[in-house]
């Protein structure tokens, strides 16, 4: 193990070093006595908000610092008294070991990615967000702007699947067909009774297996939302979604539901993806192209091949939205189109420019909203605004 004092920097540089940790204590000395003296019922909503955004900035902060540090913790051995990096950095920040393992684990990856260790370190980065771009640009450290592209434009989910996309492309059509077939093996289902009472439900499925699962739980969770709401009836998310699952498993549900798989025409020809081409579930993730290829002409799923079909060129005179349209809209709006929105759950489509007032039934002019901004539309005056291909959420002042 190397000793602090062989890893210790020259003697030039430990003035400026020490003054820079000196001015961190400092700042966060005087940041603790402001705080303190804050009440939370003593300031105006704007005020809250203002502070709520200095703590997310400030949080990021100490994120970057806990996280960059940590991995020079370790290549000094300066945790000293433990017997291992992960344990003292547990102890310091009263977390598990796996926790402390993980922080590491991105401390490393950020070594090999400069560009994503610089948003992290200046901030423009989230610890979740530099986690998962770390780790799909040590997979491919060519991908690291596009993974800061997407990080500063969308969300985290957006993030991930941008992610997922890198791995696929990075490792290879072989990785993915044996991830595959690891989680197939692996593949579960357990039922227990907790002390609380009730039964408690874990399973690990397969990809599609997996998907066929969820496209069948979230038909059934719309039709048992819709009854509960026409019935005054208002509950969790989670709770329609268990009653969803009983009616699903006991032959009580709707017919089948459909999956939908997003391949390129390309990627069906050669076999792998390249460049920016997708083979996956949306709102799952990749599946090998083998996959799809048995998928095709299955029922039970939908392959919506990218280059065939052009859906943007669907359009109707009538309010009703034709079956190509909303193929398109559930593939392109996988979320709320309300940007930051994450909601994925009873999304209704929309017009943009409302149908009364001329706006036609086309793929530019329609979105799914979830059932609060769609609310907020119909009543409030809120719209959405594509300026340069750029959306924005705008209230009725504009």
């Amino acid at each position: 193990m190397t000793s602090v004092a062989d890893a210790a920097p020259s003697t030039d540089a430990a003035p400026s070093i020490d003054a820079a940790v000196e001015a961190v204590r400092t700042h966060l000395d005087g940041l603790r006595v402001v705080v303190a003296d804050l009440s939370p019922e003593a300031v105006t909503g704007d005020a809250a908000v203002e502070l709520v955004t200095l703590g997310i900035a400030l949080e990021r902060v100490g994120a970057s610092l806990r996280t960059r540090y940590a991995r020079r913790v370790e290549t000094t051995g300066a945790f000293v008294g433990h017997k291992h990096v992960a344990g003292w950095l547990a102890e310091k920040a009263g977390e598990s070991v796996g926790q402390a393992q993980g922080t590491l684990k991105t401390a490393s990856q950020l070594a090999e990615t400069p560009l994503v260790d610089r948003a992290f370190g200046d901030g423009r980065l989230s610890l979740a967000q530099a986690q998962v771009a770390a780790d799909a640009s040590a997979a491919d450290p060519a991908a690291q702007e596009t993974l800061l592209e997407v990080a500063a434009t969308g969300s985290l989910k957006d993030l991930k699947a941008e992610a997922a996309r890198v791995k696929r492309r990075a490792f290879g059509e072989a990785s993915m067909q044996e991830r595959e077939a690891r989680a197939h093996r692996r593949r579960y289902c357990r039922i227990w009774s907790p002390p609380e009472g009730g039964v408690r439900l874990d399973a690990w499925l397969p990809t599609v297996d997996g998907a066929r699962v969820k496209a069948a739980l979230d038909q059934e969770t719309d039709r048992v939302f819709k009854e509960a709401w026409a019935a005054g009836v208002r509950d969790r998310p989670d709770a329609y979604r268990a009653d969803a699952l009983v009616r699903a498993v006991c032959g009580e549900g709707s017919p089948p539901a459909q999956v939908a798989v997003r391949v390129d025409a390309g990627t069906l020809r050669r076999g792998f993806v390249e460049g920016d081409e997708v083979c996956e579930i949306p709102g799952i993730g990749p599946i090998p192209v083998d996959t799809a290829r048995d998928l095709l002409g299955d029922a039970a799923f939908h392959v919506v091949v990218t280059d065939g079909i052009d859906v943007k060129a669907v359009t109707s005179k009538k309010r009703t939205i034709p079956a190509a349209l909303r193929r398109a809209l559930i593939e392109r709006d996988q979320t709320c189109a309300v940007p930051g929105c994450d909601a994925t759950q009873h999304l209704q489509i929309d017009h943009r420019w409302d149908f009364s007032k001329g706006g036609p039934t086309s793929l530019s002019n329609t979105c799914r909203l979830c059932g609060p901004h769609h609310r907020m539309k119909t009543t409030m005056g809120f719209r959405l605004v594509e300026t340069d291909g750029v959306v924005r959420w705008v209230g009725p002042s504009g």
